[in-house]
């Protein structure tokens, strides 16, 4: 009665997987009745939460911002009415894309409820086929990184094999301690979640000060404004730093497959992050977009479409003309 509420952050740069370990992690063995799980989009269009119902645990969704900065208050007043009404055992809180895991950890710490809590494990989710490419992503794709207790190096059936030692190697040598493990659709051992870093002190973000100090230096906070408008069936509200745009659509008239997949085939490198339900009249099915690589699954849920982009110095208002132009009338 007297233990503290342990908090696991999931953390990870856009289409990383976050979403994908945390049905994982509801798909365990076990009884998940006494866990609550927090998702923070930063869309008007709330995509994940949908994908989670019925998992048998709560589910508490905080859109149109980012809980590290325009959204910390919401935070705080989630977490403290989850604790009176649920009383769990866990709190699983699934952070956006560009959401800096240290700034999260500070807003628990400077909460109300912080003798109540502890900030358990960071795990971060990365793309392994980012790795190459990573210096194009800037400080915070490596935050997020430096910041884990474990890092699941997701996707590496989409490497070379000869590529995962070696890359598996110069994660060790730039973030030593740190716990890393490869998986293929965030497959993991149930331990991997559960158990406290092997290590504290080498590698333990939640626990060791001294490193994370050291990790404040290169610390970086992301602005958000806010831009609305309204036409029609149609509220698009945006989200932007100076790097990123995030903008969501909805539409219950179906939309037409070829002009769709023509949009989708036509989407320039800038806009890398799209996800959602896409209505065709005779099925509807889920997209999953990512830097140009594209997934399709059935969805057996409502039959609107509902998108949310994510994107780099882009117009908003040119993909929602082009969308709007596919809705059949």
């Amino acid at each position: 009665m007297n233990k503290k509420v342990r908090i696991i952050l999931l953390s990870g740069f856009l289409g990383s997987g976050k979403t994908t370990l945390l049905k994982h992690i509801m798909s365990f063995d076990a009884d998940m009745s006494d866990i609550v799980i927090i998702m923070n989009e930063i869309g008007e269009v709330g995509i994940d939460g949908m994908l989670l119902k019925n998992l048998g645990s709560d589910v508490v969704e905080l859109t149109s911002g980012c809980i590290c900065c325009s959204m910390s208050d919401d935070l705080q007043e989630s977490i403290e009415e989850i604790l009176q009404r649920f009383g769990p055992r866990y709190i699983i809180i699934e952070a956006t894309g560009v959401a800096d895991p240290e700034s999260v950890s500070k807003v628990i710490a400077m909460s109300n409820f912080k003798d109540k809590v502890e900030l358990y494990k960071i795990i971060t989710v990365m793309d392994a086929e980012c790795w190459e490419v990573r210096d194009v992503f800037g400080t915070l794709f490596f935050r997020q990184l430096k910041q884990a207790d474990t890092i699941i190096f997701n996707k590496i059936d989409l490497l070379r094999k000869d590529d995962i030692p070696q890359y598996l190697n110069e994660i060790h040598r730039e973030l030593p301690g740190t716990q890393v493990i490869p998986a293929i659709n965030c497959r993991i051992e149930p331990e991997v979640v559960w158990l406290k870093p092997a290590t504290p002190g080498a590698g333990n973000s939640a626990f060791d000060e001294n490193r994370r100090e050291l990790r404040r230096n290169d610390h970086v906070i992301f602005p958000y404004f806010d831009h609305k408008t309204g036409i029609g069936s149609h509220q698009e509200k945006i989200y932007a730093d100076k790097n990123f745009v995030t903008f969501s659509f909805s539409e219950s008239s179906p939309v037409d497959e070829t002009a769709f997949n023509r949009f989708i085939q036509e989407l320039p490198y800038e806009l890398f992050r799209l996800k959602g339900m896409v209505n065709f009249g005779n099925r509807t099915m889920m997209i999953n977009s990512v830097g140009g690589r594209t997934e399709w699954s059935p969805w057996e849920g409502d039959s609107e479409t509902r998108l949310a982009f994510i994107g780099w110095n882009i117009d908003p208002d040119e993909f929602l003309a082009r969308l709007k132009a596919c809705v059949l009338n």
